[in-house]
């Protein structure tokens, strides 16, 4: 902590001593993309950490606006933010605390400790890691939404480790310099949720301003259903509230974030299904789809703090960026073992579902809790001439990630104890230097080249230690203390091609890295697979091939294709055991492992027009996409990489049409698909569930308030998040309600 507290004490003070000459002129805010947004390709964004066109960008990126954002009723999850974007896939476990992103192909870590293969970032500042909830967004960063910028391939050489897939960067509305605000209460009638959100934008005077956004939301029913404790397991509520304070003079730009949460997040959740005939359950145990008889009281939560402070100063031929950010996230969720209560057990067992002597212990329970510290800071300096653009940036982060499992069991004579609880702490130090260089060879050509140098150190100890004595238990296995010192250099090399004015050509080669690290959950010493504590880094190298542009006015379009080599892929599996296993008739251990050499392939396209309607107006938005990938060497070699679907589509249309004076009619209709794929990396693994998935969204605005129905997965759809050899996870069903909303 002491090493934090110098870091942020150092920033401070150089900002201080940057910015404080300067504040002696007014300055103009930095481009913003909501005001670019009648044209896709010129919007304006910060891919590659300064600000330029979408359109001019030669890799694959796209934008989100809050403009689209709100026509289609506002994204409070991951999966909802980015339900249109190709390539893109949402893994929902069901809980926000436990799913994660994935995109083109890359793997996943879902029930272990591993970090995401995507660079998750809010205002330019990485915000993964940690053992739960690390590998999403959290509601939070869903709050008052400025912009989002997802960038899909490599991006290493920028934007450093676990960018594998792609990087996606959230972006805050910041405070502006006018009177403004917005405010909207959702209702949806069939888990009797209630939700609301707004922001006040207030100036304070020349060049100074604030920003105060809300989120607030109570929803008590669900649709999944534990009788036991008469609780519903997707349940949700919390609120969150963020401030900002900005202050604009002469050649400085700085603005200053604090941020909290506390929220009950929807709980992981699934069905037990054991076909009649299995070893143990002669006339087979399967539960209702919606209702779960778990002794123990499902429940997550999620409770997020941050402070951030990003300072923009034009040096007059440079821009400098220096962002600093702490955010401390504290993550827990309770989860039924064997997902039975006692009751239900004796009742199954009298039934002949469940044999007399099938060793199932109705006391046995999980409880994780993960609390994570992260410091992060960047600064970087841009600049450039008619010809020649240029980039030069260093990185420090520090993060410490507290985590412990208790894992509860029914006492016997044989055995007394009442379970253990293995803590585990981690630290990680991050450190890196990175630069590009960009030449215009022609009027048409130019090439740029990207470099970073990281150089990273992981440590861990964990212990295992019985909750009826205290003591430590579980032999010489369970005591571990490791540590990883590994160095990366990552590359980006882009040669682009002008067509035309407006249309663009590239070919890019680049590497990347996704950080190795340690599983702290190990196995039953029954384990058929036992858990290994350590994997070290994937490495990866990806090539690209794109064009990109605006055939006509408002309109634009993207295709890319992608081949990716991976060194020593990060890869989930498990342990072999299950209820259903009698060699170890425990609950599975899911791991990551490098699972030897992979490759990945695919290609993406999307394209959006806009179009005029008689007096009204609208928009259509298409993307799509192919990928797959299979592992090369190794024990796995052969088999399909896991959660990749064969194809991904969405297709996103809007309306809007005038009545009368003040008077505009509304529409949205967004359809998301995917066909194909596996689930899991086994040579029996189940295909991952086909969907097709609608949302429809009617209103009417007067002036600056509007009111609209919506309703979501129209056609009712529920398909499989999950399967596994004894349990099933399933989607939500449809959810139809009401949104009001007022903006001045």
């Amino acid at each position: 902590m002491k090493r934090k507290t110098h870091l942020l004490f150092c920033a401070t003070a150089a900002w201080t001593a940057m910015a404080g000459p300067s504040f002696a002129q007014d300055v103009a805010p930095p481009a913003d993309a909501a005001s670019e947004a009648g044209d896709d390709g010129a919007i304006v964004v910060t891919a590659r950490r300064r600000e330029e066109r979408l359109s001019d960008v030669p890799t694959a990126a796209s934008v989100i606006d809050a403009a689209a954002l709100t026509d289609r009723g506002g994204a409070q999850t991951s999966g909802e933010l980015l339900a249109d974007q190709p390539s893109i896939r949402f893994n929902n476990l069901s809980s926000s605390v436990t799913s994660e992103i994935s995109i083109r192909a890359s793997s996943t870590a879902r029930a272990t400790n591993g970090d995401p293969s995507v660079g998750l970032y809010r205002n330019g500042s990485y915000i993964g890691g940690g053992a739960v909830g690390g590998r999403n967004f959290s509601r939070l960063d869903m709050l008052d939404i400025g912009r989002v910028e997802v960038l899909r391939g490599t991006q290493g050489a920028l934007y450093g480790r676990n960018a594998v897939g792609g990087a996606i960067n959230i972006i805050s509305a910041e405070p502006g310099f006018d009177l403004s605000g917005w405010a909207s209460a959702r209702y949806g009638f069939e888990t009797n949720s209630f939700q609301m959100q707004g922001a006040v934008n207030v100036p304070l005077g020349e060049g100074a301003a604030v920003r105060i956004s809300g989120d607030l939301v109570q929803q008590d029913k669900g649709f999944f259903y534990n009788p036991d404790n008469d609780v519903y397991f997707d349940r949700q509520k919390g609120h969150g509230l963020r401030g900002q304070l900005r202050l604009a003079r002469g050649p400085v730009d700085i603005v200053l974030l604090a941020e909290t949460q506390r929220l009950t997040t929807p709980a992981i959740h699934y069905q037990i299904f054991i076909p009649a005939g299995t070893p143990g359950f002669p006339g087979g145990y399967i539960q209702d789809r919606f209702r779960y008889p778990w002794s123990t009281a499902p429940r997550a939560s999620q409770d997020v703090d941050g402070l951030q402070a990003i300072v923009r100063v034009d040096l007059g031929g440079a821009r400098l960026n220096a962002t600093t950010f702490f955010r401390k996230r504290h993550s827990e969720y309770d989860l039924d073992n064997d997902g039975v209560s006692a009751a239900e057990l004796a009742r199954a067992r009298a039934a002949g579902q469940v044999g007399p002597a099938t060793p199932i212990d109705p006391g046995s329970a999980s409880y994780v809790v993960d609390t994570t510290d992260m410091l992060s800071q960047d600064l970087h300096v841009t600049g450039g001439s008619d010809r020649l653009t240029w980039l030069f940036g260093v990185e420090a982060m520090l993060l410490d990630s507290d985590f412990s499992v208790t894992t509860t069991r029914t006492p016997t004579l044989a055995n007394p104890s009442p379970g253990n609880v293995a803590p585990a702490r981690l630290h990680f130090e991050s450190y890196a230097a990175y630069g590009s260089l960009g030449l215009d060879l022609t009027d048409r050509l130019n090439l740029t080249g990207e470099l970073r140098y990281t150089r990273d150190s992981r440590s861990i100890s964990a212990r295992l230690y019985d909750l009826g004595t205290g003591l430590p238990t579980g032999g010489p296995t369970r005591v571990i203390d490791d540590s990883i010192e590994a160095d990366n250099l990552s590359y980006n090399a882009t040669l682009s091609y002008k067509l035309a004015p407006r249309i663009l050509a590239y070919a890019k080669v680049g590497s990347s890295y996704r950080a190795g690290g340690f599983n702290t959950r190990l196995s039953d010493p029954r384990a058929p697979s036992p858990v290994e504590v350590l994997f070290g880094n994937e490495n990866s190298t990806s090539y690209e091939v794109g064009i990109k542009g605006q055939p006509a006015r408002r309109g634009y379009f993207a295709i890319a294709g992608y081949y990716t080599d991976l060194r020593d892929l990060i890869a989930q599996v498990d342990d072999g055991c299950a209820l259903t296993n009698p060699t170890c008739p425990v609950a599975a251990v899911s791991y990551l492992t490098n699972a030897g050499n992979a490759k990945s392939w695919g290609i993406e396209a999307e394209y959006s027009q806009g179009f005029d309607i008689g007096a009204g107006s609208g928009r259509l938005a298409l993307s799509g996409s192919r990928q797959g990938g299979e592992v090369k060497s190794g024990r796995y070699a052969g088999l399909d990489l896991a959660q990749v679907p064969d194809w991904l589509a969405s297709a996103n249309l809007n309306l809007r049409y005038p009545v009368a004076r003040d008077v505009t009619l509304t529409g949205n209709i967004l359809v998301s698909a995917q066909w194909g794929g596996k689930q899991e990396l086994t040579p029996t693994s189940v295909d991952l569930d086909d969907y097709r998935l609608v949302n429809l969204r009617f209103g009417v605005e007067f002036g600056g308030f509007g009111i609209a129905a919506f309703a979501n997965n129209v056609f009712d759809k529920v398909y499989y998040v999950a399967q596994a050899p004894t349990i099933n996870r399933y989607s939500q069903p449809r959810v139809v309600g009401l949104e009001a909303r007022y903006s001045f």
